[in-house]
């Protein structure tokens, strides 16, 4: 039993390890009415360690049924790293007995990072091939995170990875036998660091267009908040991506620190992500107690046209919520110059969602009979700003508690009225702003549960 906390925060509908820890989401499938997730895995303690993949199954993607420990590290080629899942329909690889077989396709990390395969035909038992590795290592010191997709275009199997400081492309017509293509991003790279955990897909914009969308989790400097995720906008011509509407600054999937490595799941005409819920740089440290870490809501994914251009949208799959307007409170005089109206209401538990409503600026804060208080803002310079400094506990780690970490957040896509969800599930929040295109995912750890929710400012609040 880990002693790192003493208070229960496991979320109540985020996928959340029985015990021991997790990482980036794997393995992402449907497949007849179920939804597959596999998670990097240490099951011995709650702390990052030697990588395993955990298995878990949905058919809602709310309630995850646990499958148990899916692959196991190899003796001589290493942990079980990063990775995704295929169905091989018309089983090119020849792995099949009769069945498409299910393709694991990903990182063996050992004395080099070389990308490997299992099969399945059952979706349960899994079985490395013999082969293996089948993408060598070139000789980078990263080289990791295959995400393979189908490529309509030349008729084959492609993968993007990330491979050191840029993406590299793969094609292959049985999953065994790969060929280079193309890379991207030495250049592009707009947040410097090393590229992790790539992921490319198709998304149709307003005007009926295809994007290419390239996302890309990039581990930072803790100075620099240790690990974000940003996306480019371009075209896949079936061997390598460009980059067609650059952005003179970073496009950020996720304007929180607690959000990483998502990626997207694959065999289904929904373009669904999930990340996992933490950071890189003091995710050993929370304290959760047995368990350690878990992932978002899993997120629907679009493109819509903002006041600051085109920009992914993300719509979380949640719980239903019965939501009702909050109670009104008399207007309080907080400046000089006239009232600020300020809305409460008690909070129904743990689990809950706050849709707010505001002409302009607008402070949103959950807090309990501690002093302990959590706020989400929108600011007189448009922007959002999510501020955990005294949320709860944070003395766990120096960068959580940091101002680095503290305070996050980023400018709006949409200018003029304010609108945005409050997603919260006992120790995570999702914000989505502005159509789910400014979208912030933070960590708490309240000592007692959030009792009430205020809103100060010009507008009105529901809850359920």
């Amino acid at each position: 039993m880990s002693t790192k906390g003493a208070r229960d925060y496991r979320p109540t509908m985020h996928y959340a390890p029985p015990t021991g820890w997790i990482n980036d989401p794997n393995g992402l499938l449907y497949e007849n009415g179920t939804w597959h997730l596999f998670a990097q895995h240490n099951p011995a303690e709650p702390v990052w360690g030697p990588m395993h993949w955990r298995h878990a199954t949905s058919t809602d993607l709310l309630n995850w049924q646990d499958q148990g420990i899916a692959m196991y590290p190899d003796e001589k080629l290493g942990t079980i790293y990063s990775g995704s899942a295929i169905i091989d329909k018309g089983n090119t690889s020849g792995l099949g007995d009769g069945t498409d077989p299910m393709i694991l396709v990903y990182t063996h990390h050992g004395e080099t990072e070389q990308q490997s395969i299992a099969y399945s035909n059952d979706r349960m038992h899994f079985t490395p091939y013999q082969g293996n590795p089948v993408i060598p290592n070139p000789g980078l010191r990263d080289f990791r995170d295959p995400k393979v997709f189908r490529n309509e275009r030349l008729d084959c199997w492609s993968l993007v990875l990330a491979a050191s400081d840029h993406a590299e492309f793969y094609a292959s017509d049985d999953l065994i036998h790969w060929r280079k293509t193309g890379e991207f991003g030495a250049k592009e790279n707009r947040l410097g660091g090393v590229f992790e955990c790539t992921d490319l897909f198709p998304l149709t914009a307003p005007d009926g267009s295809t994007v290419w969308v390239l996302v890309v989790s990039t581990a930072l400097h803790p100075a620099f908040g240790s690990g974000r995720m940003q996306y480019f906008l371009g075209e896949f011509d079936g061997e390598t991506f460009r980059e067609t509407m650059p952005s003179p600054l970073p496009r950020f999937l996720d304007t929180g620190y607690d959000d990483y490595a998502a990626v997207t799941f694959a065999n289904t005409d929904r373009r669904l992500m999930i990340g996992w819920a933490a950071c890189p740089g003091y995710a050993n440290l929370m304290p959760t107690g047995d368990f350690c870490c878990c992932m978002t809501y899993v997120r629907e994914l679009g493109l819509v046209d903002t006041d600051t251009g085109l920009k992914v949208c993300m719509k979380p799959v949640t719980p239903d919520f019965d939501m009702r307007e909050a109670e009104q409170a008399e207007p309080i005089a907080l400046v000089p110059r006239g009232s600020i109206p300020v809305h409460e209401s008690a909070l129904p538990g743990e689990l809950f969602k706050i849709h707010v409503t505001a002409k302009g600026c607008c402070t949103l804060t959950l807090y309990n009979d501690e002093g302990e208080a959590f706020s989400v803002s929108v600011d007189t310079e448009q922007k959002l700003v999510v501020d955990r400094t005294h949320a709860g506990e944070n003395g766990f780690s120096a960068l959580y508690d940091s101002g680095i970490c503290a305070v996050s957040g980023g400018p709006r896509s949409n200018f003029g009225e304010v609108s945005f969800d409050l997603y919260f599930d006992r120790m995570i929040a999702e914000v989505y702003l502005d159509e789910g295109t400014v979208v912030n995912t933070s960590l708490v750890f309240p000592r007692t549960p959030y009792t009430h929710a205020k809103l100060c400012g010009e507008g009105t609040f529901e809850i359920g």
